[in-house]
């Protein structure tokens, strides 16, 4: 088991950018919290076998992200 500790670290394992890597935790479940709001943690062991069944369920069988609805706005009368 290995922790990496802080975002730069993150993308530096995943060899991908801040912005991929924030899509990746948010839209697939890619293993990686902010430690009480704060540092970004994650685990290496974690990661490689979340890879490993990102790349055995194939990617057309990616999590789509959830699209967010607009509000409607109010006319005036």
């Amino acid at each position: 088991m290995s922790g990496l500790t802080g975002m730069k670290a993150i993308c530096e394992y995943m060899n991908r950018s801040e912005v991929t890597v924030l899509g990746l935790i948010r839209d697939c479940d890619m293993p990686a919290c902010r430690i009480n709001g704060g540092i970004w943690e994650a685990d290496t062991d974690l990661i490689d076998t979340w890879r490993k069944e990102q790349i055995t369920q194939g990617m057309g069988e990616k999590k789509q992200p959830e699209k967010k609805t607009k509000k409607k706005r109010r006319t005036k009368a």
